[in-house]
C-alpha cells in the first residue's frame, strides 16, 4: 500500500493551531506531550568548536536519517490505537509535485506541506500522486508524522540535523534506550521558552 494525498486537511488543524513561533513548531513539534526525545541524525560533536561539516565527521547525513526512521516508527506503532490511520506532511520545498486538482496545503509561516494519510507502515511511500523532484534526488522523509489519535508526533524540519518526538513517557524511554538509533531525552517545552532549537 501507499499513502494517499488528502483533499480534506482538517486533520492538521490541531497542528496548525499551535500558538507558537513557526520555527519552534517545525523543529520541535507541538507542545503538551508528557515526554520528548531528540533523534540525532548527526552525533553531537565530540569537542567544543568542531563543526558537523568538518571532513570525515559523518559519512552521510541522509543515510543515517533513513536508517533510523523505520526503528522509531516501529516503536511508536505500539503507542497508538490507530497505527493504520496516520498523517504525514510532505514539505513542498523538496522540489517535488503532488498531482491532482486543487489539492490544499497545510500552511504555517515559512513552511507549506501536502497532507497524506495511510498506515504507519506506509511512511515514505508517497504513492502515485507524488512526483519526485530533482533536488537531492531521493525520497524525502515526512516533515510531521502523527496518528489519528494524536498520542505522539514526530517533527522533522529540513533545517536542523535532528527530529523531535513527543509522546508517552514509556515510548520515549524505549526510543532513548534502543541501540539502533541515536536518541536523547529533551525536556518538555512551552511556546514561551527561549526562541532556539535544541
Amino acid at each position: 500500500m501507499s499513502m494517499s494525498v488528502c483533499t480534506d486537511i482538517s486533520a492538521s488543524d490541531w497542528l496548525v493551531g499551535q500558538d507558537m513561533p513557526w520555527y519552534q513548531l517545525s523543529a520541535k513539534g507541538p507542545v503538551g506531550f508528557p515526554a520528548y526525545a531528540r533523534l540525532r541524525f548527526l552525533p553531537d560533536t565530540p569537542f567544543e568548536g568542531q563543526k558537523t561539516t568538518d571532513p570525515g565527521f559523518v559519512e552521510s547525513w541522509y543515510e543515517t536519517n533513513t536508517e533510523q526512521f523505520p526503528v522509531v516508527l516501529e516503536i511508536l506503532s505500539h503507542y497508538t490505537s490507530t497505527p493504520d490511520d496516520c498523517y504525514f506532511c510532505l514539505w513542498d520545498g523538496w522540489g517535488c509535485e503532488v498531482t491532482g486538482d486543487d489539492v490544499p496545503m497545510v500552511k504555517i509561516p515559512n513552511r507549506d506541506y501536502w497532507l497524506f494519510s495511510g498506515a504507519l507502515t506506509d511512511s515514505g511511500d508517497w504513492g502515485s500522486s507524488y512526483q519526485l523532484g530533482t533536488w537531492r534526488g531521493g525520497m524525502p522523509d515526512p516533515a510531521f508524522i502523527w496518528p489519528a489519535d494524536r498520542t505522539w508526533c514526530v517533527a522533522n524540519d529540513v533545517d536542523p540535523d535532528f527530529a523531535v518526538i513527543g509522546g508517552p513517557a514509556e515510548a520515549i524511554e524505549l526510543l532513548i534506550a534502543d541501540p539502533r538509533i541515536d536518541a536523547v531525552a529533551v525536556a518538555p517545552y512551552t511556546p514561551t521558552d527561549p526562541d532556539r532549537y535544541y
